[in-house]
C-alpha cells in the first residue's frame, strides 16, 4: 500500500480534493440553469415571431393599439367582437417584414359583416422566420376563423378559431437537446385554439375593447395567453387609442405587460396619417411607429413602419419592421352611395 502523505502536504492535498468536490457537486446543481440561462438568451425567436400576432400596417402604425377602433379586416387578429361594429364586406392583402429577425408576414382576409347577422371573417397567413444564418429556422402556417354578433347597438361580441402549425428546421444554440426545441419537443409545432372579445360604444366618441388571446392556455410561447384590452376616443377624422395586452409566463419566465398608445388623422378625406408608441416590459423595448396611406371608395392603400428607439443589447439588436396592405371594399363597389369603411 502506498504511504499516505503526511504534515502539511497531506493536509494540502485534502483541502484540494475537497474544494474539488465543491466545485463538482456545484456544478451538477448548476448545469440546468445554466442551459436555461443559455436558453433565454436565445429567446428572440419567440420575439421575432411577435407573441404569434399578425400586425397589419393600420395596427403596426398605431403601435399596436387597434382593440377598441380596429374594425374591418383587422378585427380578426385584435379583437373579434369589432367585426360587428360595422357593415361591411372588405377584401385585404398583406405582407410584412421585420428586418432584425428576419421574419417575413405574407397573407390574405376577408370581412363580411353585410350577408348575414352573423358577422364572419377569415386570416390566412404565413410566416417565414430565421435565415440560414439563424440558429432557429421556423415556418408557421396561421389559420383564424372569427364570427361575431351584435347584441344591440352598442355591444358585441366574438370568437376566433385558431390553428397554428409551425415547423422548426434549425436546432437552436444547445443541439439535440430537449430545450433547444424551446417551446416544444416536436419540431413540427401544431395548436388549434381561440380568441374572444367584447366591443362597447360607450357613446358616439368613446369606444372599449376586451380581449383573450390562445384561450386554451396553450403553454407555449409560440401562441401564449394574452388578455387585455382597448380605450379609444374619435372625433371627426380624428381617432386616438391606448391598450395594454398581459403575456403569460410563457415567453418570459414571468406574466409582463405591452403598453401601446397610436393616432390617426384622415387628411382630406383621403389620406390616413397614422402614429403610435409601444413598451414591451419582457424585451425592455420602446418603439415609434408612423404610417400613411391612400383611400378610396372602393379600395385602401396601407402602410406602416415601427422602430425600436431603446432596446436591450440583445442577438437581435433593434428591430425595424414595415407592413403594407392593400383592401377592397366590395361593398361600396356593389352599392354606390355605401361611405368607405375603415
Amino acid at each position: 500500500m502506498p504511504n499516505r502523505p503526511r504534515g502539511r502536504e497531506g493536509r494540502a492535498l485534502r483541502t484540494v480534493l475537497s474544494a474539488a468536490s465543491v466545485l463538482a457537486v456545484l456544478a451538477v446543481l448548476a448545469a440546468p440553469r445554466a442551459a436555461h440561462a443559455q436558453e433565454s438568451a436565445y429567446r428572440a425567436p419567440e420575439y421575432g415571431y411577435q407573441y404569434g400576432e399578425f400586425e397589419g400596417p393600420r395596427t403596426l402604425a398605431m403601435g399596436g393599439a387597434a382593440r377598441a377602433f380596429g374594425l374591418s379586416t383587422s378585427s380578426i387578429a385584435l379583437n373579434p367582437g369589432n367585426l360587428a361594429a360595422q357593415r361591411v364586406y372588405h377584401l385585404e392583402a398583406l405582407f410584412g417584414m421585420d428586418t432584425k429577425a428576419h421574419r417575413l408576414q405574407y397573407g390574405a382576409s376577408i370581412a363580411d359583416s353585410v350577408t348575414s347577422r352573423l358577422a364572419m371573417g377569415v386570416l390566412a397567413s404565413r410566416t417565414d422566420l430565421g435565415n440560414d444564418g439563424d440558429l432557429y429556422r421556423r415556418g408557421a402556417l396561421d389559420v383564424r376563423v372569427s364570427g361575431a354578433y351584435a347584441l344591440g347597438d352598442k355591444l358585441s361580441f366574438g370568437v376566433t378559431g385558431h390553428y397554428l402549425r409551425v415547423s422548426q428546421d434549425g436546432l437552436g444554440p444547445l443541439g439535440e437537446s430537449r430545450v433547444s426545441r424551446s417551446s416544444s419537443d416536436d419540431p413540427n409545432y401544431r395548436v388549434f385554439t381561440f380568441d374572444a372579445g367584447l366591443a362597447l360604444s360607450l357613446s358616439d366618441s368613446l369606444r372599449l375593447g376586451a380581449v383573450g388571446y390562445n384561450l386554451t392556455s396553450t403553454g407555449s410561447a409560440l401562441a401564449p395567453l394574452m388578455v387585455g384590452g382597448g380605450l379609444g376616443f374619435k372625433a371627426g377624422d380624428l381617432t386616438l387609442e391606448a391598450n395594454v395586452v398581459g403575456v403569460d409566463r410563457t415567453t418570459w419566465g414571468a406574466w409582463k405587460t405591452r403598453f401601446m398608445a397610436g393616432g390617426e388623422y384622415l387628411l382630406g378625406d383621403h389620406y390616413p396619417l397614422r402614429i403610435g408608441y409601444v413598451w414591451d416590459q419582457g424585451t425592455k423595448r420602446h418603439a415609434l411607429s408612423a404610417g400613411t396611406g391612400y383611400v378610396d371608395r372602393t379600395f385602401a392603400l396601407d402602410a406602416g413602419i415601427r422602430t425600436d428607439v431603446a432596446a436591450p443589447d440583445d442577438p437581435w439588436g433593434r428591430a425595424l419592421v414595415f407592413s403594407v396592405g392593400l383592401r377592397y371594399f366590395y361593398e361600396s363597389s356593389a352599392a354606390p352611395d355605401q361611405a368607405t369603411q375603415f
